[in-house]
């Protein structure tokens, strides 16, 4: 296993080592292989040192042109969207790619969790582009399941050409909960309980059991509309793209570049194969920068007004810097997230309240880019902002990758 793990040490840069002098090494153009029969194999072999990593390991991907759909599931930050130029520059023609997109607030009126230009940012880049955006979320989203007392809410996605909006199968817990919350009785809360609790923010660890966030309201959603799309029903071949990178974090260095997408991947029954590519796992920070300013892509507002991730704007990752940056930007959020301290008696930190976290801090929030601040606030983004002639470094850009999921 020691031996396995060495593999993943050599020959890539951690965001905290990677600075504007950085050499572009593998940010360069890609040259076209879509239609050539090429498959193409991982630079670092992947891992087998488990049960699980045996089962979903695989030795390289199909020619790009013999999957029938190529998802890309993007979320606003720079290596999603560099992920997808990557597969245009391969070849892959936009009439075999979909992005999918999570709401991570699962259209909450009344509380949010992400950025409120995020999806605008979104649906400019995919007109823009002329890609179809798959929106997807669990019900209610991250504050719906910070209070969830019963079974977690339905996973619900919109059809990118008729904007009908779809829903997942009830499993019978749900149910349950809905006819008692329909009877509505004196000991409706211990009933429900019975079916499921949660009533914590999620946990500042890699273990996924107790950070909530990611699985609940993307990984559970993208394999549960994925498994629910007729398109993709049987005898077809999909490709996840994703784009975690090895030099963001530890955890992230110990990734397989490809494997196989255990979710959703239904071989026997269905005939229908699901491969998972991470494309951009070996770019440096500078190399992921150089995409997207050869492509003109105007970086999403967060990263012009500081932020080095574009992560949630509450991420529970945040340092205290961002934090601060936070409370300047939606200081009535930040009130709200206190007060959901004090209800909870469970603090976003692991080890403090959040004033107590970001006392003294200096806020990350660069003030020079007011267009930037102005989108942040009001959630205003149009197509016509998404790509710039006069590209430059947000102010965000080469601080590391602190401050986002590990």
């Amino acid at each position: 296993m020691k031996g396995q793990m060495n593999l993943f040490e050599p020959d890539y840069i951690k965001d905290i080592d990677c600075t504007l002098e950085t050499p572009v090494k593998r940010g360069i153009r890609d040259r076209r292989i879509y239609g050539t029969g090429t498959k193409i194999k991982p630079r670092i072999p992947g891992r087998k040192d488990t049960k699980h990593m045996e089962n979903i390991f695989l030795e390289e991907l199909f020619p790009l042109e013999e999957y029938d759909l190529i998802v890309v599931l993007i979320s606003g930050g720079k290596d999603s969207i560099a992920t997808y130029f990557k597969l245009r520059e391969l070849g892959v023609p936009k009439s075999k790619i979909e992005f999918w997109h999570h709401d991570i607030d699962g259209r909450n009126p009344k509380r949010h969790m992400d950025w409120r230009c995020t999806q605008n940012y979104m649906k400019a880049l995919a007109d823009a582009e002329e890609i179809p955006l798959r929106l997807s979320w669990r019900k209610e989203g991250f504050f719906g399941e910070l209070y969830r007392i019963g079974a977690s809410k339905p996973i619900e996605w919109v059809d990118p050409e008729t904007g009908e909006i779809f829903h997942s199968k009830e499993t019978p817990q749900q149910l349950a909960c809905k006819e008692i919350e329909q009877r509505n009785p004196e000991n409706k809360k211990e009933l429900l309980k019975q079916y499921g609790y949660r009533m914590k923010f999620p946990a500042k660890s890699g273990n996924l059991m107790t950070r909530w966030c990611s699985p609940y309201l993307k990984i559970d959603v993208a394999a549960t509309v994925l498994r629910n799309l007729e398109i993709v029903k049987e005898n077809s071949k999909v490709l996840i793209c994703s784009g975690e990178r090895r030099g963001e974090s530890v955890g992230r260095s110990k990734y397989n570049e490809m494997e196989i997408y255990f979710r959703a991947n239904a071989e026997k029954k269905l005939k229908r194969t699901v491969h998972q590519w991470r494309p951009v796992i070996d770019y440096s920070e500078k190399d992921v920068w150089e995409v997207l300013k050869r492509n003109n892509v105007s970086p999403h507002p967060c990263y012009r007004a500081g932020w080095n991730r574009c992560s949630c704007a509450g991420c529970i990752f945040s340092t205290p810097e961002l934090f601060a940056g936070f409370k300047e930007i939606y200081p009535e959020e930040f009130e709200k997230m206190k007060e959901d301290e004090r209800i909870l008696g469970f603090t976003l930190d692991n080890k403090c309240d959040l004033e107590t976290y970001i006392l003294n801090a200096k806020t990350c929030l660069y003030k020079g880019d007011k267009a930037a601040i102005h989108s942040l606030i009001t959630g205003e983004f149009t197509m016509d902002d998404i790509f710039v002639e006069d590209w430059k470094y947000p102010a965000g850009a080469f601080h590391g990758s602190e401050g986002g999921p590990c």
